[in-house]
């Protein structure tokens, strides 16, 4: 098995390729996101805190984690169309030769894939259930010879589409205003590729780490990933994450067991706050949300479910494609459903300058409170109320 490298690039693109190559240049980026915020270090250390036109803040690590990720990508196809948070003029302004794809991580994420394509023909039955996940030991194997021959990457042509179909969407540095107050536990890297307009495979990842999930050995990034892709959703080095049911009581019995919704502490007065406490009183989630900053990590929380958390529920603009496209390929694999007010599904073929999703976000964990969600805020007069 040969890794993929820019002689052989083609108009033709292998999704799995471009899956590992995604999640191994999530730990590049993480680690140049990690350097800059370091006060002690004097050539990286400033992260030069500014305002772009529309309002929001970027720093030079979101610029820098982009041009890593857009660059690693590259390695796998010239021809993917990438949308990225930030801009192509910022891009260029870059001068210094970043490392931008650890081959060591890409060769493990690769053979991680095979061992979860193992798993999933098995039902974990065998002796593959006890394999010790590549991602998750500091032995990688020490040549390309040791990486095991799988037709998932070699000869399914089911994984290998026309270049013109597939888009990445990538939010290089999500909580940019919590990194810039040195505020780090809420920051996600996020990316999504998309083919047909459907998420298909998605990576966050948590370059400070996350309290209670291992890091990729040898680093402090702790990432999920999967989709529709690779049948799961999984933590690199680690176990997949199962969905779990929920508990719903439409008689209105408010109980501590109740799915929470998280909405952003900014944002949280107003229609978005009301109608939590209106699907509280429904019985549908307890009526206090939970305040959390990030899209990624609003995302994470539900994906985790650790505390409950279950909705994502904010109907208005302000939130962008590069924040829900990767949480929607790993709901997808878990039962859960990403949509906008209406409950119409995103639109991942709109361009950088279209990129709002003017009619806000429905996340959820689950289908069916996703569905109950959508049909009880087209009921009221809470549309008016916007």
């Amino acid at each position: 098995m040969s890794l993929p490298t820019p002689s052989s690039l083609s108009a033709t693109v292998n999704l799995l390729d471009l899956s590992a190559a995604a999640v191994a240049c999530t730990v590049s980026a993480s680690r140049t996101i990690m350097k800059i915020a370091d006060p002690d270090d004097h050539e990286d250390g400033e992260k030069n805190i500014r305002t772009k036109v529309d309002g929001s803040f970027v720093t030079d690590a979101d610029v820098a984690a982009q041009f890593i990720i857009v660059k690693a990508l590259r390695t796998v196809s010239q021809e993917v169309h990438i949308i990225g948070e930030e801009s192509q003029e910022e891009m260029e302004q870059i001068k210094k030769d970043y490392d931008y794809l650890d081959q060591d991580i890409l060769r493990r994420t690769r053979q991680e894939f095979h061992v979860r394509r193992q798993q999933s023909t098995t039902n974990g039955d065998d002796e593959t259930s006890s394999v010790q996940l590549p991602l998750g030991t500091m032995e990688p194997p020490s040549s390309e010879s040791q990486i095991p021959s799988d037709p998932m990457f070699d000869n399914d042509d089911s994984v290998v589409v026309d270049a013109s179909r597939v888009c990445v969407i990538v939010d290089p540095l999500d909580g940019t205003k919590s990194y810039a107050e040195g505020e780090y536990d809420v920051v996600s890297i996020l990316i999504a590729i998309i083919v047909d307009n459907n998420p298909v495979f998605g990576v966050i990842g948590k370059p400070f780490g996350y309290t209670g999930h291992s890091p990729i050995s040898g680093t402090d990034c702790v990432t999920f990933y999967g989709g529709p892709l690779i049948g799961g959703v999984y933590l690199a080095g680690g176990q997949g994450v199962e969905a779990l049911p929920l508990i719903s009581n439409e008689e209105g019995v408010i109980t501590e067991d109740l799915p929470r919704a998280v909405i952003s502490s900014s944002r949280s007065k107003g229609v978005v706050q009301d109608f939590c406490i209106h699907m509280g009183e429904k019985g549908l989630v307890y009526p206090e949300p939970l305040l959390i900053s990030g899209a990624g990590e609003k995302s994470m929380r539900l994906i985790l479910h650790e505390k409950n958390e279950a909705i994502w529920f904010y109907p208005k603009p302000g939130t962008s494609i590069w924040d829900v496209a990767a949480p929607d390929a790993l709901l997808r694999s878990l039962g859960g459903r990403l949509t906008d007010k209406y409950g119409k599904e995103m639109d991942y073929s709109r361009t950088r300058d279209d990129f709002e999703n003017v009619d806000g976000v429905v996340a959820c964990i689950d289908e069916k409170l996703h569905a109950r969600c959508i049909e009880l805020f087209q009921e009221g007069d809470w549309l008016e109320q916007l």
